[in-house]
């Protein structure tokens, strides 16, 4: 299984945040690392600026979009995804 460059996942990932959640996201942070089930995942940070792109159906759409992305590339890490606000945001 191939891994894409983070700079790619950053593009992937800020792209399908801003087709489900609007342009109330502004950037993205990604960290690779294994998941609980040691399998290679892709924690991603979202800096928003409502707390409705919080909603549990916009996480599940951003995750889903994501993930098919990933995956047409090659890349099988799964996605865990996040929005914070701009207080969490600066708390790493």
């Amino acid at each position: 299984m191939a891994q894409l460059p983070i700079h790619r996942i950053e593009e992937i990932g800020l792209a399908a945040a801003r087709a489900i959640a609007g342009g109330q996201v502004r950037a993205i942070r990604v960290r690779p690392a294994l998941d609980s089930g040691d399998e290679p995942a892709y924690f991603l940070s979202f800096l928003s600026e409502t707390s409705q792109t919080g909603r549990p159906e916009v996480l599940l759409d951003i995750a889903h979009r994501v993930r098919d992305e990933l995956i047409e590339n090659g890349d099988e890490s799964y996605p865990y995804i996040r929005l914070v606000t701009q207080d969490e945001w600066g708390v790493r």
